[in-house]
């Protein structure tokens, strides 16, 4: 244990000396995470550029030398044919919409006719799926429509547990800010870094698809790319999503942003290390009842958000520091950057943000997205077994 200690406090040291460089240095900083964004950029285009070069350098060789050199014509058909074909596969890769239950206009009319206000008021996103799923985020997920990442469809994804835990209120100033944060009307570049780190994660899960064995170079080149790039734009990624809490005061009081910040990061909290550890442990029992988590988050929150229990969850998240590679801040700074030096959040009483906007569609919602959590979860044990 000692020596797990000392390496993670050394981490922590190692980590907290680069989050001051970069703050001591943030122009700095932010101009290298552009380069290196547009290298991703130029990683596309390498193959295409190198077919072109190889064409040009052998029809090169055949006409302006007097003796043709065999062997350099050998490497550049060489670099041709691999390079036409790296070209081909990524021609040939298919980009996924994110998973998740489609939602219908007519089906959750409150919901679109909100972003809709959202929209009128930002001028941008437009949004062309809203999908519910089954983890607790709220985001807008761009998915390129082309090879290259200059032209995306939209997908608005909202996940169950955010609108079974949240208030309409919360839910509406959470939806303002994101909203915001992908308007780019103040801070369009940090932005634009922010939402790469999606896209490129998409281009290594989508060439790791692919079953092709040339597509292993092209798996371990995106793979190792987006991974590098996440690590670096972190810092990036935490100053949009501080920006984007910013947005929400555009719509929303202070008081109203603070429980929302607020509301956020406990729930989340509460639910990754309360409620799912104990459905994971109801799940192993094995009981004959087939487990229905979704149907349990509201009722766990009305127990669970009151009086002690909720300051105690709120110190808790308060004390609780990020991973290094979350793109959240802590608590604390979210606070601090909108002005509040304490959290707020009141207790959970009316109904959640679920009934209103989901309306009759809500229960149909949650046992189809039981379904699909009790079906992955299934697919998780097996693939555990083997």
């Amino acid at each position: 244990m000692g020596v797990f200690d000392s390496v993670r406090s050394q981490l922590s040291r190692i980590s907290n000396r680069a989050n001051t460089l970069i703050v001591k240095f943030h122009r700095s900083y932010i101009a290298f995470a552009c380069l290196f964004a547009l290298t991703g950029y130029a990683l596309v285009l390498l193959f295409p550029l190198l077919a072109i070069t190889s064409v040009v350098n052998i029809y090169t060789a055949f006409l302006e030398n007097e003796a043709i050199n065999w062997q350099l014509i050998a490497i550049w058909s060489a670099a041709l044919i691999l390079s036409t074909l790296f070209s081909y596969r990524s021609l040939q890769v298919k980009l996924s919409p994110p998973v998740g239950l489609t939602l219908a206009e007519d089906k959750a009319p409150e919901i679109f006719k909100l972003v809709q206000q959202y929209q009128a008021h930002f001028k941008r996103p437009d949004i062309q799926r809203i999908v519910i799923t089954v983890n607790y985020e709220l985001d807008i997920i761009k998915v390129p429509k082309w090879a290259l990442p200059v032209w995306s469809m939209n997908t608005l994804i909202i996940g169950l547990p955010v609108l079974l835990c949240l208030s309409p209120k919360q839910f509406e100033c959470l939806l303002a800010r994101r909203m915001g944060q992908f308007s780019k009307r103040h801070n369009p570049l940090i932005n634009w870094l922010y939402q790469l780190r999606s896209i490129w994660k998409q281009y290594a899960i989508a060439y790791g698809k692919m079953k092709h064995l040339d597509c292993y170079l092209l798996k371990w080149l995106y793979g190792f790319y987006a991974a590098l790039y996440a690590s670096i734009t972190v810092y990036a990624a935490r100053r949009d999503e501080l920006n984007a809490d910013s947005y929400a005061m555009e719509l929303f009081i202070h008081d109203d942003v603070r429980e929302m910040i607020t509301a956020d990061a406990t729930y989340q909290w509460y639910l990754q290390k309360r409620y799912w550890p104990a459905i994971d442990k109801i799940t192993t029992a094995k009981t004959k009842t087939p487990v229905t988590p979704y149907y349990g988050i509201s009722a766990a929150v009305q127990a669970n958000f009151k009086e002690e229990k909720l300051r105690s969850l709120i110190h808790s998240v308060l004390k609780a520091e990020p991973s290094r590679k979350s793109p959240i801040p802590k608590l604390q700074q979210r606070l601090d950057n909108i002005g509040h030096d304490a959290p707020y959040l009141s207790e959970n009483t009316g109904n959640a943000a679920a009934s209103k906007y989901l309306g009759d569609s809500l229960n149909n919602v949650i046992k189809l997205i039981d379904t699909l959590w009790l079906k992955d979860h299934i697919t998780g044990q097996k693939n555990d077994k083997k």
